[in-house]
């Protein structure tokens, strides 16, 4: 984010001064901290705490951000936030309590979109952003891998400590601090923060490989692919020609391993395919029969049996938004992603853009394949999904700024 004086003076002056000098440090620096904390606290609820104050805060000062409810992808994504915990009136069983904690994570995480979204606005926000997580998130993984050699678990894998006690979980957690440490290292020219970054990024490998999961590792791969093409081409759509081509190349490659290797396919799928297809048929099913259009509610099981083991949830995030809440939720979370991946592009130049389109490359894919709650207090998927959503929301409110001033319309703070 450093470049000449004038630029920087340009962009600080493109926000309302009441919103630079007191509502986004405050409320950047709150976000900070409980972004940090996923890595750090061994509670979820703990984590939540921080989010409780940004949401008390953020409300307060509704004044400030209201003007977001003029932008339509901003809607999408209220009536996204707002169905999901809506689809509990119809759950099987309904709890008022459960109904109510639905309502409050949405509010949550509407919160966190809209802090992110004013955030934005603010210059050194991206480099701050980039580095808490990068910090965290090596000092958690390398806890980790500590205790991984100090206890050897009999499945040889790497669990995260605290929230991130699942294996993928914590890769994929891990992998999005990887990418948001390589953006680091691509845009500071100092050598001390450059060798600092690239230190935290191979420690954050290191741990994303011994966690074993063979979704996080292509993820990584892909992700961090896009943080070196984003910061070397100059286009977006040079960008869309050029990962594309590498997305096709890497899935040739994993294929051809699969196929015509020996052994390949253990490497690969060391554990099989983990009754996956067998999974999505059941959920599909059970989707058609009970609740196509509108879901089963956000508070009905997700418990099914498959090849007699209990199945928790689909693992695919798409599929288990499906069956909370049918194809009508399934559609305004494919809007959302649409108008995001929109923006983030026909805004590419933008450094956070990247990092949004970074971190979607590594999230989007992976969540086929795992992930089960859209909505949900701070954790993998605030980082993963909701990020780049508040992202993309910014940069549009920035950008409807600088039209503003740049027409003569006097911005109010």
């Amino acid at each position: 984010m450093s470049g000449a004086p004038g630029a920087r003076e340009s962009r600080w002056h493109t926000v309302p001064g009441a919103l630079l000098e007191y509502r986004v440090p405050a409320s950047a620096t709150i976000l900070l901290v409980a972004l940090g904390s996923i890595f750090v606290l061994t509670s979820q609820s703990a984590s939540s705490w921080p989010t409780y104050i940004l949401g008390a805060y953020v409300l307060a000062g509704a004044a400030k951000w209201r003007s977001l409810f003029l932008d339509r992808g901003f809607l999408v994504v209220v009536v996204l936030l707002a169905y999901i915990p809506l689809s509990s009136l119809w759950s099987t069983p309904w709890d008022a309590r459960e109904a109510f904690s639905q309502v409050m994570r949405a509010l949550l995480v509407f919160t966190f979109v809209v802090c992110i979204a004013e955030s934005v606005q603010v210059d050194w926000f991206l480099r701050r952003l980039t580095q808490a997580v990068l910090v965290c998130g090596t000092l958690a993984a390398a806890a980790a891998i500590a205790v991984f050699f100090v206890e050897s678990p009999d499945e040889l894998r790497l669990n995260g400590l605290g929230q991130l006690d699942s294996h993928v979980m914590a890769a994929m957690v891990y992998a999005v601090a990887a990418v948001c440490g390589l953006a680091w290292l691509s845009s500071d020219d100092r050598f001390v923060a450059r060798w600092i970054a690239g230190v935290c990024v191979a420690v954050l490998v290191v741990a994303v490989l011994l966690a074993g999961s063979r979704n996080a590792m292509v993820c990584m791969v892909f992700g961090l692919g896009c943080v070196l093409i984003a910061n070397r081409v100059p286009t977006a759509r040079g960008f869309i020609l050029i990962a594309g081509s590498f997305a096709v190349a890497l899935l040739v490659a994993l294929l051809a391993v699969y196929w015509l290797v020996p052994g390949g396919n253990e490497v690969i799928l060391p554990r099989g395919t983990s009754f996956r297809p067998a999974i999505w048929m059941d959920y599909a099913a059970r989707i058609r029969v009970d609740g196509m259009w509108f879901g089963l509610g956000v508070l009905t099981p997700d418990l099914i049996q498959v090849g007699g083991y209990d199945v928790l949830h689909p693992h695919n995030l798409y599929l288990a938004v499906a069956h909370q809440s049918g194809l009508f939720g399934l559609a305004l979370l494919v809007t959302v992603i649409t108008v995001t991946v929109h923006t983030l592009f026909s805004n590419y130049d933008q450094p956070e853009a990247k990092l949004g389109l970074a971190v979607w490359a590594l999230a989007l894919p992976g969540y086929l394949l795992d992930g089960h709650e859209l909505v949900d207090k701070i954790g993998w998927t605030w980082l993963l999904f909701w990020l780049p959503v508040g992202i993309a929301l910014g940069i549009r409110a920035r950008r409807g700024l600088e039209d503003a001033r740049r027409f003569g319309v006097r911005v109010i703070s």
